[in-house]
């Protein structure tokens, strides 16, 4: 596969190692590979961050960051590794497994400065629920919740600062009915505080999934919509809701009435897919009604609030069914959810909602060539918001003769408007597809997976690593990992550095870049789940009039009260004092807390406020 040394940038580390093989690999100035040569990453390359073999980040502001991915070498069969960034600091965390034989650790999911997972030890106890801290001595089986077997737990979700809910079997749930069955479960991380939250049927990620984006748990608030139904099967695949408690655990509607079962009057699931949460105050998805077909719909959490947005495509489908083209991709940017959409005109082009009929249209036709009815479809994929913009990919056509309309598919950006969308490159030139996907913004920077020649015949797309430092520079590439297809994927923020893998070298890379001009109190990110207000102003009980601002804060907060201030207190999400104040002040000096999120207690004399707080 490899014949000849690779000269990728003119500053650069060279390494040698007995794979990829045996010859020499240029990297960029800032980027080093952490595992060990004898190691294999085995981390899936799905897009989306809930599969079956994810690169999960982890961490706190005040404890740092980790990187956790699966890995396999000879000795010890696939386990759970963790890296800090460093390569002394990248290691197997603990053989689960003892010997060769692989733990199978699955989903991995951030629970605050710990992930939890599914993870096999040993044959008696199969498939358990597990966690781990990045040490060998606090990574353990949390409890062994089907004794019969594996519980076999996934769609990990944190619900709020201190418990995940999750799907998982027990010796009720695998012996009721016809199937075996997952239903929902919820934990603070330890044995007394896992129990099982409801009998309803779940669906987890990995499971009945068309695509790599599609999500069927998502946090809201401190609210968890998901995919489910009852344990006999009443409704098919409907939309629920969790607050956490037994009571507060419901189907919302069931949306599609067709009717699957004539002897049960049970009726069919409404395939409900694109979960996206919209500033923690509705979900955005779509959803297949016997009347309208697959359309967007929106929820705020109750039946009243729960409907269908438009119907985009009206009428039927050449069987008679009701027409429907569904939503993709959907991305939340300046207060509206943006998505690949049907115009019946235009075809699939970037479309918005602000939730209501009329907001709900189209914004720029990507592709403008014609068709018999009106334009092809330009299908934009969105990714990410960066320098103010949102960008995407999309089809502009692939007809050799239209050279000045056609490129094939490139990278677009909108600002929302029809006047501020346009392609932003042609980085493939011709007609050939660039094929960008995995679109992140870590540190100012907007890195995604593209190629800029098309491979030859026969050969995956190439997807190599490619940079943008501001919305019109014409894409670099950081790294050309080898001759054919890198397959870079997986790409994650290690508190502002670049982690990710490939399937040229199943490795884990790091690339430590700042741009020109970087600016930490603008383009660091937050690492920190936000699971409360979203408003700039945060107010607990509006009779008594107390606010703080600004939020997010760098220097100060102040509080805004008529009442009087008695004093105050600062914790980290996992409810850990950091701050204590009895003084009688309104300013809040934040000089001892580094960039994350908090919770701030102001006791006053109309009562005690509790507020997230955003440190930059």
């Amino acid at each position: 596969m490899k014949n000849k040394t690779l000269f990728v940038v003119a500053l650069g580390v060279v390494l040698m190692g007995s794979t990829m093989d045996a010859q020499e690999l240029v990297l960029p100035q800032g980027m080093e590979i952490l595992t060990p040569d004898d190691v294999e990453v085995t981390v899936s390359t799905a897009r989306a961050n809930d599969k079956d073999k994810a690169l999960t980040i982890a961490g706190s502001s005040e404890k740092g960051y980790k990187a956790y991915f699966t890995a396999k070498d000879a000795e010890h069969g696939e386990e759970l590794w963790v890296s800090d960034g460093t390569k002394e600091g990248t290691m197997m965390v603990k053989d689960i497994y003892l010997g060769s034989t692989s733990s199978n650790v699955l989903y991995l999911t951030r629970f605050n400065d710990k992930v939890v997972f599914q993870a096999t030890a040993n044959d008696d106890d199969g498939a358990e629920l597990w966690i781990s801290d990045g040490t060998e001595a606090g990574t353990y089986m949390i409890t062994d919740i089907n004794i019969l077997g594996g519980s076999e737990p996934a769609g990990f979700t944190q619900i709020n600062e201190k418990e995940f809910i999750f799907g998982a079997k027990d010796y009720e749930s695998i012996s009721y009915g016809s199937e075996e069955q997952r239903w929902l479960w919820i934990s603070d991380g330890t044995a007394d505080g896992t129990r099982m939250l409801k009998d309803c049927k779940v669906i987890y990620p990995g499971a009945k999934v068309a695509t790599d984006d599609e999500r069927f748990f998502v946090r809201v608030g401190r609210k968890v919509f998901f995919k489910g139904d009852t344990k006999d099967n009443e409704y098919g695949e409907e939309l629920w809701i969790t607050d956490g408690t037994t009571e507060g655990t419901k189907m919302i509607m069931d949306i599609n009435k067709t009717v699957a079962d004539t002897e049960t009057g049970a009726t069919a699931g409404a395939q409900l897919d694109w979960f996206t949460n919209f500033k923690n105050e509705k979900l955005f998805f779509i959803a297949y009604s016997d009347e309208y077909g697959s359309e967007p719909w929106v929820s705020d959490g109750t039946p009243e609030g729960t409907y269908m947005i438009k119907d985009l495509t009206e009428g039927t489908d050449a069987n008679g069914l009701p027409a429907g083209h569904g939503a993709f991709t959907p991305r939340v940017y300046k207060d509206k959810v943006y998505f690949r959409g049907y115009d019946p005109y235009y075809g699939l082009e970037l479309l918005v909602t602000d939730f209501t009929e009329k907001g709900t249209h189209i914004v720029f036709d990507l592709n403008t060539n014609p068709t018999t009815i009106g334009t092809a479809n330009g299908s934009p994929d969105l990714f990410c918001e960066f320098d103010g913009v949102l960008f995407m990919k999309g089809a502009t056509g692939s007809d050799a003769n239209l050279p000045e309309t056609n490129f094939g598919l490139e990278l677009f950006y909108s600002d929302g408007t029809a006047e501020g969308s346009k392609m932003q490159s042609d980085l493939n030139p011709g007609i050939g597809p660039n094929a960008a996907w995995e679109g992140i913004v870590i540190s100012g920077s907007f890195y995604f997976r593209a190629q800029d020649q098309t491979p030859a015949a026969g050969s995956s797309q190439a997807w190599e690593l490619f940079r943008i430092d501001s919305k019109d520079e014409f894409p670099k590439k950081v790294v050309d990992l080898g001759e054919g297809p890198d397959f870079v994927h997986s790409l994650r923020n290690l508190d502002g550095d670049l982690v990710f893998t490939s399937q040229i070298k199943k490795s884990l890379f790091v690339y430590k870049y700042r741009k020109e001009n970087y600016d930490p109190e603008k383009d660091k990110e937050n690492m920190d789940p936000d699971f409360g207000e979203t408003s700039a102003i945060n107010t607990l009980k509006a009779d008594n009039n107390v606010r703080i601002y600004p939020n997010p804060a760098s220097e100060y907060v102040y509080i805004d009260t008529d009442a009087d201030v008695y004093g105050y207190t600062i914790t980290d999400l996992s409810g850990r004092l950091l701050v204590k104040s009895t003084a009688a002040s309104n300013k809040i000096d934040l000089d001892n807390l580094s960039t994350g999120t908090y919770i701030l207690n102001v006791e006053t004399s109309a009562g005690v406020m509790n507020s997230k707080l955003n440190v930059k």
